[in-house]
């Protein structure tokens, strides 16, 4: 027995209507994964560019500064007794593998600072003495001693001479610049720069300033 055309035609009206559903919901499921797709791709530039070149920076900065500072200058060195003294010699002289300088006192060694010449071995006189001093060499430190005691005559003050110079290794010059109201000021001229040790000896007190030669 056949199916009454009224009844075939509500059949294909409900089939119509089923796929235009389906149509509808595969349109709305694919319009919907979009919007998660794009935040993934955005959010994946920053985590894979940024973080590289943000800390390629520091680390060049940090291993190029110690090879910049290192061995700039030699470091002021100070010490001494805070007491009166004299100055009774300076010399100068090379063995054992160090040139030295020696400041001698008549009682105890008195304060002093030892520092790099901010212009090598040119020198501006200190005070009584002005002018200006260019020592032998090429790098140049500065000695100044204080607390000396400038009003008894100095006498034979210095035995071998306020400026001194020998054919060494490193220590080349050494030459007083200035002696005023109980502070000398002592220029010394090397030939490269060497940062010296400082002791301090008895028997006569001495302030000994040792250069490695080696």
């Amino acid at each position: 027995m056949g199916v009454p055309i009224a009844g075939r035609g509500r059949a294909a009206r409900a089939v119509i209507v089923l796929l235009t559903v389906a149509g509808l919901v595969s349109a709305c499921a694919s319009a919907g994964s979009s919007p998660s797709e794009r935040p993934n791709a955005a959010s994946a530039t920053p985590a894979t560019t940024m973080p590289s070149a943000a800390v390629a920076t520091p680390t060049s900065i940090a291993s190029s500064s110690p090879s910049e500072a290192s061995g700039s200058v030699c470091p002021s060195t100070s010490g001494g007794a805070n007491q009166t003294a004299r100055i009774t010699d300076m010399r100068v002289g090379t063995a054992s593998g160090y040139d030295t300088l020696v400041i001698q006192f008549d009682s105890v060694v008195t304060q002093y600072e030892l520092s790099p010449n901010p212009d090598g071995v040119q020198f501006a006189g200190g005070g009584g003495k002005g002018g200006t001093f260019i020592l032998a060499g090429t790098y140049g430190l500065r000695l100044d001693v204080f607390n000396l005691d400038w009003t008894t005559p100095p006498g034979n003050q210095y035995q071998h001479g306020t400026d001194l110079k020998q054919s060494a290794p490193v220590l080349l010059e050494a030459r007083r610049i200035g002696d005023f109201e109980g502070i000398v000021n002592i220029a010394v001229g090397l030939s490269r720069q060497d940062c010296p040790t400082v002791s301090i000896l008895s028997g006569p007190p001495r302030l000994v300033i040792q250069f490695p030669t080696s």
